[in-house]
Parts: structure tokens; sequence; C-alpha cells
């Protein structure tokens, strides 16, 4: 069992261990405005935004987080964030062998089928999280928080049945989310969204465009990656998303170019060429379109305190 309870800096966590042995963490961060690069990780993390505002990009979505607002990331979903203002959140991170040891092991791999749910209905808020937001309430917050607190004092605890009562705790703490958002999960489920995001592999998709975004990468390129055809991929993608390979790959690279303008200080060409963009003035046009800004004043209105230089 890991223990955190401190401040900590804007970095990559560290690759979770095998998922046939428990994880569990528990941690308050505070973090001044900066980036998470993209990464996955082989645990669940929730996160409940205490104060400050980000922007989380989990998968597809770009999900705003302001104080009371939740976020479940599901198991090797890739996601990275942009920290607008200091931030205050509660962290919890763990994996299927700590939460249900009484699981096989084989459940960790297909955790969002419909048959590992109904075993473990506390993964019920990240398996529909592609689909659906949490925005907690004052007294929903607050419980939450009360739980967070008390896992973070008696979790570390070398007391005889801490571990079990961490596990409880955290069952609790998921239950309530599960509670309280019912009709919601329940409508996800319906929908059949729940096992769709990941059995048609878009996750995999999403993660090989995000490794590769500086080169010149094609729908060939991913279907090869992936061992599908090129059409059944762009069905895929449409189906499950709404847009085409070359929509999403564009998104993809703008968000990421957003990122570089407001915390690197490398010039406008250097990131449009770093994302994929071999045309300075196709990024900008793009860009533009996707903003309402040029990058330029993008960066400036982002960092208003960036001294004047040249950004071309």
């Amino acid at each position: 069992m890991v223990l955190e309870n401190r401040p900590s800096k804007v970095e990559i966590p560290a690759k979770a261990q095998a998922i046939s042995d428990p994880y569990f963490s528990v941690r308050m961060d505070v973090h001044a405005p900066g980036a998470f690069p993209s990464h996955d990780h082989q645990y669940f993390e929730i996160l409940l935004q205490l104060s400050g505002h980000r922007t989380q990009h989990l998968g597809i979505r770009d999900i705003p987080l302001d104080e009371g607002h939740l976020i479940c990331i599901g198991q090797g979903v890739t996601h990275s964030a942009i920290i607008h203002t200091e931030s205050v959140s509660l962290v919890i991170g763990f994996n299927l062998a700590f939460l249900c040891p009484e699981l096989p092991i084989y459940a960790a791999e297909s955790w969002s089928r419909p048959s590992v749910l109904e075993a473990a209905p506390q993964l019920l808020p990240f398996a529909a999280q592609p689909s659906m937001d949490f925005h907690c309430s004052l007294l929903l917050t607050q419980a939450l928080q009360e739980i967070g607190s008390d896992l973070m004092t008696k979790s570390g605890s070398k007391r005889i049945g801490a571990k079990a009562y961490a596990r409880a705790q955290l069952s609790l703490f998921l239950l309530t989310i599960v509670d309280h958002f019912e009709d919601g999960l329940v409508e996800a489920a319906s929908s059949s969204f729940l096992s769709k995001f990941g059995s048609e592999r878009v996750d995999e998709l999403i993660s090989f465009i995000q490794e590769n975004l500086s080169a010149p990468i094609s729908i060939d390129d991913a279907a090869r990656k992936l061992n599908i055809s090129p059409s059944c991929l762009a069905a895929r993608v449409r189906r499950v998303t709404g847009k085409s390979f070359g929509e999403l790959l564009l998104e993809a690279r703008l968000t990421r170019a957003k990122e570089l303008l407001l915390f690197r200080e490398d010039r406008i060409s250097e990131i449009a060429y770093a994302t994929g963009f071999e045309d300075h003035a196709y990024f900008s046009r793009r860009f533009r379109q996707l903003t309402g800004l040029t990058p330029g004043d993008y960066r400036k209105i982002g960092v208003p305190n960036r001294s004047s230089q040249d950004t071309h």
C-alpha cells in the first residue's frame, strides 16, 4: 500500500506495478499552473477538484474541472491536463487487485465489460466517464472529502486491519458516487457505450496518436499498428466518436499545441512543427478555427505576464 499526502510537482506519474499486485494511494495535490503531458497508467485514478481550475484531456474529451467536479480515469486510458490556476485536489489511485481481490486476474484486463461491472459496480463511474460528467453538490463534495481525509489519516497505519479498512472506505467512496449519479450511470450502461469504448479499441488509437503527434501519420499507419484494415478503423472511429480519423488527429495536435503555447517558450513555428504541421500558415489557420484566436494571441491571453518576444 502506498500513502502520499503532500503537495506534488506537475509531472507524469510513474507506471504502476503489475496489475496482479495490489496498489492503492491517496493524497492531497496542490499544483501551480502547469501541464501534465499525455500518459496512461495501469491503475484507476479518481480526482476530486477542491479549488482552482484545470482542463482535463481524457481520451477524446476536453473536460473543464472547477470546484466540486470529479473525474474518473480508467485503467489504460490516455489523459493529460492543463492547470490554469493554483489547483487543490483529492487524488485516489487503486487497481482491481486492491479493490476486489476476490476477482480473477483477467478481470483487470476487461474491467469495462458488463460481467466485470456487475461484479464490481464501484467501477461504473470509470466506464461511464467517456460519455458523462460528474459535478458534485456541496454536500456530496464534503462527504467525499471526509472519506478521503479519513483514508489519508488511517490507511498508512500499521495496525491490524488497516488494509481492509482502506479497501472498505475506498468502496464507500466509489459507491457514494454510484448512488448519487445512478440515473446517469444506468443511462450510459443502457446505451452500450460502456463496452463499446474499450472493445472498439479507439482508446488504443488515441494512445497511438498521442505518441506520434509530431510525425506525418496516416490512417494506414494507425491501422497497421492496431492490426486491422483502414476501412474498418475509419468506420469504428466514426461510430464511436462521430469524427473522422483526420478530425481526431487534428484535434489532438491542436490540443497539444495549446499546451505548448502556454507552457513553453518555443517559437510558434517550432510548436507547429512539433505537433505535426509542416506549414506554419496552415497551422495558424486551423488553430484560429478551433479557438477563435491566432496562436500568438492565445499565448498572450493565456499567460498575461509573458514578456514581449518574437513568437514567430
